[in-house]
């Protein structure tokens, strides 16, 4: 072995020696972190990297959408943030809000708001630690009254007359189709038509039904032209219950070169449903 040879092996000793007598605060300098079971080193068990929530995600649990709230009673507002692996995570600061209203309905996960008659979309939003926002949406929220939605039914008119002394009864019935809207006092009836089967002739006729409502509960004319000669004009009241809508009318009526004729008539109409879309 040359002289060469030998001062390198002492060196490569020495270095050897050094190494084996640094202290345990000096090496090794730092653990690499332990790794959670997602296998993402630094982030632990609620998924948090502090900056924000890995995964995270706002749910809305109510309202449901669609669903039907009656007017003046509380909507339930509940939502929640959960991880990645849809754990929940207790985090408040939600803000809830509603399309076509200004003010704030609520904060916080858990609420509740009170909304004046119409459909809405309600929106909440968590606002994270990091800045960033998480958001949830919800429509076809609808505010009604009890009675809100589609009827279908018919209008039924019976004359009672004398022709040449002898007792006449005639009948004509026809479709009433009925809609009522979010405030219960928006209600559209359409124009029907029906036919009467007299002796002596056939007429068809077509009738308007106008009125008002109001909690429930309307007053309004039921206007017939019968084959275009008569013109029928009687009053009628009328109510929604809890299956339906039922009204009635009477009156006399004049036909010219007959007489006067006794006139009763029904309007009944079955509750279809409470699903109607926005005017």
């Amino acid at each position: 072995m040359s002289w060469f040879d030998l001062r390198r092996l002492a060196f490569v000793g020495a270095t050897a020696l050094g190494v084996a007598g640094c202290t345990s605060d000096e090496w090794p300098p730092s653990e690499a972190p332990e790794s959670d079971s997602t296998g993402d080193p630094g982030v632990d068990s609620t998924g948090s990297t502090g900056e924000g929530i890995l995964g995270a995600h706002l749910e809305v649990f109510a309202p449901e959408s669609p669903s039907i709230h009656y007017i003046g009673e509380s909507i339930e507002l509940s939502a929640e943030v959960r991880d990645f692996e849809d754990v929940p995570i207790a985090f408040d600061d939600v803000v809830w809000q509603a399309s076509g209203v200004e003010k704030t309905l609520a904060f916080g996960r858990e609420g509740e708001t009170v909304l004046p008659p119409g459909v809405y979309d309600i929106t909440a939003t968590a606002r994270m630690p990091n800045g960033d926002r998480l958001e949830s949406n919800v429509g076809g929220v609808r505010v009604q009254t009890r009675w809100t939605g589609s009827y279908s039914g018919d209008v039924t008119m019976q004359l009672a007359l004398m022709v040449m002394g002898t007792p006449v009864n005639q009948t004509c019935t026809g479709q009433l189709e009925i809609l009522v809207g979010f405030d219960g006092e928006d209600i559209q009836v359409d124009d029907g038509t029906c036919t009467f089967n007299a002796v002596f002739a056939t007429f068809e006729a077509t009738y308007t039904i106008d009125g008002e409502f109001h909690n429930g509960a309307g007053t309004g004319t039921i206007d017939y032209d019968i084959g275009g000669l008569f013109n029928v004009s009687l009053n009628w009241t009328g109510a929604f219950v809890e299956d339906g809508f039922l009204g009635g009318f009477a009156g006399t009526v004049s036909f010219p070169f007959i007489g006067d004729a006794d006139a009763t008539g029904t309007m009944r109409a079955d509750f279809i449903t409470p699903w109607v879309d926005p005017p």
